[in-house]
């Protein structure tokens, strides 16, 4: 257990160096479009096309490290309310569906878009391809499922009167 804990550590700082880095970077690519616009007097043409695919990046990943961080939005005033063992099954519910919606529509869903758009070049930074851009969604889906299957593991095994709030924020 104490391995698959220092695992799962070690892929959630991975994830948080991967969102630093790449929130680094977009901020560098924006600052220099900006140099370049206004400085120069004329733009770097790959400034605005990275800065959207850091953007996406960033986006997808990191809403796959909040939900396993538990950092995610979530109102769990109602169900704090519910008798402890509706809130188990609730609970259990509301994994089970990530689980599906992520395996669905972020991993066969994205997988299938970006395999669509592969061929697609981005015009100003090629060899990359638009693709490329939509690989963010079943990369981000595999994180979630990840964490969701995790989540559901950890209510099955938890008694349902000790069984806290779904977010950080709230428990």
């Amino acid at each position: 257990m104490a391995a698959l804990q220092n695992m799962r550590q070690g892929l959630v700082r991975a994830l948080e160096v991967l969102v630093m880095s790449m929130v680094a970077l977009l901020t560098l690519t924006v600052l220099w479009g900006v140099f370049t616009r206004f400085v120069i007097g004329h733009q770097a043409q790959y400034t605005d096309e990275l800065a959207r695919l850091l953007l996406v990046w960033v986006s997808m990943i990191g809403a796959a490290l909040a939900f396993g961080e538990k950092a995610h939005l979530g109102v769990d005033f109602f169900v704090n309310h519910l008798h402890p063992e509706a809130r188990k099954t609730l609970s259990v519910a509301v994994q089970v569906i990530i689980v599906a919606l992520a395996l669905t529509v972020f991993i066969a869903g994205g997988w299938s878009l970006a395999m669509a758009q592969m061929g697609q070049e981005l015009p100003t930074l090629r060899p990359l391809t638009r693709g490329m851009v939509y690989l963010s969604l079943p990369v981000a889906g595999g994180f979630i499922a990840l964490f969701a299957l995790e989540n559901l593991v950890a209510i099955l095994r938890t008694p349902a009167d000790r069984l806290g709030a779904q977010t950080q924020s709230e428990g």
